[in-house]
């Protein structure tokens, strides 16, 4: 208990600095000991899963309309039905055939279509948004419907192209733990002299040895055994995982293991 407490006693001597290395330390924890659930987090915050994906269906005047949104909107993963690429289209239409000229006429069965744009959850797979525009298409008839490819809002390509969102689709959650681990080593060298000027000062007066080392192990115990204990909890822990935790932890907790000489915390 009492290498505990100077654990935190160490952390207090430099408030910012002694906070910043505890909540990395619980970060880096946490990452490796749900690292599943940082992947599943990581695939939700996807461009492709923040937007609705949706695909347009056009359909000829002898398409019963009202009966297919009604069919339309009772399938699951469907979100809803939008009617302005409708409106939209017969504008376009009707411009380009008064461009062309007076000469120029267009039978009007043509101009008689109905487009619609169907948003689908973000929640589904690709396989399961295409089963979806395949079967609006066979409810219809391959005769009197067809539709666009199932395509996503062009934001999509914008957050594709941002730094963030390239980074995270080519690192996943191991550039997450990456990133926590590179933080939590800068952070430790930063605590580290608060560690070894009180270290000094117990050795030198109470006796004890390797002060700063017992301190520093008991007060990233007690965060190792928390959040694997969360980790078995929920079943998020892989003892994998965990290893890759201790191995980090371990490694430049060896650095306390030197003989102390004073130096004046900064």
């Amino acid at each position: 208990m009492f290498y505990l407490t100077e654990f935190f006693k160490s952390l207090g001597e430099s408030l910012l600095r002694g906070l910043s290395f505890f909540l990395l330390s619980c970060l880096l924890a946490f990452s490796l000991t749900h690292r599943n659930w940082i992947a599943k987090t990581i695939e939700k915050i996807s461009p492709e899963k923040m937007v609705n994906p949706y695909f347009v269906a056009v359909m000829d005047g002898s398409v019963d309309e009202a009966k297919i949104r009604t069919l339309i909107t009772k399938m699951p993963g469907v979100l809803g039905i939008d009617d302005k690429d409708a409106k939209q289209g017969k504008v376009k239409l009707a411009a380009l055939v008064k461009q062309l000229g007076k000469d120029y006429s267009l039978d009007s069965s043509l101009m008689n279509f109905k487009s619609v744009r169907i948003m689908l959850s973000p929640s589904l797979s690709n396989e399961s948004l295409n089963f979806l525009r395949d079967q609006v298409i066979k409810m219809s008839g391959k005769d009197q419907i067809n539709a666009s490819e199932v395509k996503y809002p062009e934001i999509t390509g914008v957050m594709n192209a941002h730094p963030f969102f390239q980074f995270l689709a080519k690192a996943g959650d191991w550039g997450v733990v990456g990133i926590l681990s590179f933080l939590w080593m800068i952070s430790y060298w930063l605590t580290y002299d608060v560690f070894r000027s009180r270290a000094y000062i117990i050795e030198k007066f109470q006796r004890r040895k390797l002060v700063a080392a017992k301190s520093i192990a008991s007060g990233l115990g007690v965060v190792v055994l928390f959040f694997t204990a969360i980790g078995i909890w929920n079943g998020t822990l892989r003892f994998l995982d965990l290893g890759v935790l201790l191995m980090i932890l371990s490694v430049f907790w060896t650095f306390s293991m030197q003989d102390w000489k004073w130096k004046p915390t900064l």
